[in-house]
């Protein structure tokens, strides 16, 4: 093959091109197919790629909502969900202490790679797959993995033998790790075997009504949620849902953050169960009894 030639038909399609258009084209980020089998990861892109992005660090609920090749990603630290892309491709691109992490993105989009502290949680411990701090990352070695964010190891499905006792394999994202289990051995008769997202389950002390042993009225969803600055703690409570004052809450409740929760007055008697405390998820939010995380 000539590829004088091939250049010379090549410069000549191109020149006519605008150079904005030209410009464009060379300097679009490109996220690269995957293969089979093979998870797609969104790219690091430069400073002059995200200016020509109209959605980056844009609120979203999927990626639909980002330009591509951003992904929407949820990160608790600023309790949101946001166009991305990564920060990292090796754990030499980050600061002293992180290493970097793939992180599943909304509805199945791109992987993103983060850089993420090293922290203090344990294995089958509850963590913070995106924590602004190592008080909820997980130990050197171990992921954040699963629904709800549990320290794991990676493993094979159908390999139970790589889980330790206790653990499970399970299909979480964006790889399988081994999730807690306490369906067989049982727990200490201080806490309690309470299941969690993903077939997850953990010896817990227990906040709240324990509505896994006693259905919620009126058809209401059963919530169990650990939180990872409370290792071996748990609270479950029966959701009902609000908005405003549409429906109303019952007698005696507040509508806090899309949910009915108990009314209290922080300068009042102590009116909230153990576990809970009297507080503003936000400045005009009534003050309601929320989990005391």
């Amino acid at each position: 093959m000539n590829w004088r030639v091939v250049l010379g038909v090549f410069a000549g399609v191109l020149l006519p091109l605008p150079l904005w258009l030209l410009l464009g084209i060379l300097l679009r980020p490109i996220l690269e197919p995957a293969e089979s089998g093979v998870a797609r990861i969104t790219p690091m892109l430069d400073s002059e790629q995200r200016a020509r992005l109209p959605t980056y660090k844009r609120r979203c609920l999927s990626g639909a909502e980002c330009d591509p090749p951003l992904s929407c990603l949820y990160q608790s630290r600023y309790r949101h969900a946001f166009c991305t892309d990564s920060q990292c491709a090796t754990d030499a691109q980050c600061p002293d202490g992180q290493v970097c992490r793939e992180l599943a993105a909304r509805r199945n989009g791109p992987l993103v790679r983060l850089c993420i502290p090293v922290g203090i949680r344990q294995e089958g411990e509850n963590c913070d797959p995106a924590p602004a701090d190592q008080q909820r990352a997980c130990v050197d070695g171990l992921v954040c993995a699963g629904r709800d964010g549990w320290c794991s190891r990676p493993c094979h499905l159908g390999t139970e033998a790589e889980c330790p006792k206790g653990f499970f394999c399970a299909d979480t994202e964006p790889q399988p790790t081994c999730l807690p289990t306490c369906e067989k051995q049982g727990c200490p008769s201080d806490q309690q075997c309470i299941r969690f997202l993903e077939g997850s389950s953990q010896c817990v002390h227990v906040y709240g009504p324990n509505c896994q042993q006693s259905p919620c009225p009126d058809g209401r969803q059963c919530q169990a949620m650990p939180h990872p600055r409370q290792p071996g703690k748990a609270w479950l409570w029966c959701v009902q849902w609000c908005r405003k004052d549409d429906p109303p809450c019952p007698a005696g409740k507040v509508c806090s953050e899309y949910e009915c929760v108990p009314a209290c007055d922080p300068q009042g008697p102590a009116v909230c169960a153990e576990g809970y405390q009297c507080r503003q998820p936000w400045p005009d939010s009534p003050f309601g009894c929320h989990p005391d995380w």
